[in-house]
């Protein structure tokens, strides 16, 4: 039986070290003319695609739009290999790059993200933490500002793909409380790692089913998952 491994990014794989922060900063200087929007705003566990229409509803635009989305999506990704490269405390968690390669060795599983990134802005963050070779696909940041349809998505894809499953078999992997919602909205196996954005005192009562603060505690999650199913 195959499981399918969802992952979110930033503060599950990676911290950037603010510079997704920068480049968005960046991006509302250059396309809506104000760096302060981004002020006592929160990024845990939204899209993209929400994060820059919640900045342009903000700057008070209502002509042109589409047009100022499209401006911060191309200057975001623009601005954000820049910053990653002059991020000096970008971080990949512990333990990471040994149980995605130890999983990269098992085909019955399947390694894919579920994130509110911008695909390009996902390869690019990666990449740089040498991490993009291990998933085989991704649901991203465009496919919506709700992060529930990012998980529906994934689930027509693995059912378009592979026909129908055991929604329990999709295991999604993330560090906030969206994370964990957006599992249960596909009534996916959620595990919530409190090492990231959001701490364990916000993640429980959510009801994950499965908490971790260490990625080695993922492997023994997965093999005891699968004895079940």
């Amino acid at each position: 039986m195959k499981l399918y491994l969802l992952f979110d990014i930033d503060g599950t794989l990676v911290n950037t070290g603010g510079a997704g922060l920068r480049a968005m900063q960046g991006a509302a200087v250059e396309c809506l003319g104000d760096g302060n929007l981004l002020e006592g705003f929160s990024f845990a566990g939204k899209t993209d695609r929400s994060i820059i229409h919640d900045l342009i509803r903000r700057a008070g635009i209502q002509n042109g739009f589409d047009d100022k989305a499209c401006c911060m999506n191309e200057r975001y990704i623009a601005l954000l290999k820049p910053a990653l490269a002059g991020a000096h405390n970008f971080l990949v968690y512990p333990y990471v790059h040994e149980v995605l390669e130890q999983f990269s060795r098992d085909n019955s599983l399947e390694p894919a993200l579920l994130t509110g990134n911008l695909e390009q802005g996902a390869r690019l963050k990666l990449e740089h933490a040498g991490l993009w070779s291990y998933f085989q696909w991704g649901v991203y940041g465009e496919v919506s500002e709700n992060r529930n349809d990012l998980a529906h998505e994934a689930l027509r894809s693995i059912t378009a793909k592979d026909g129908p499953v055991d929604p329990r078999c999709i295991i999604i992997i993330g560090d906030t409380v969206s994370d964990i919602r957006c599992g249960q909205a596909i009534c996916a196996t959620t595990v919530a790692y409190s090492a990231g954005f959001e701490p364990a005192e916000k993640l429980l009562p959510a009801g994950p089913d499965h908490l971790i603060d260490d990625f080695r505690h993922l492997p023994g999650i997965i093999a005891r998952l699968r004895a079940c199913l």
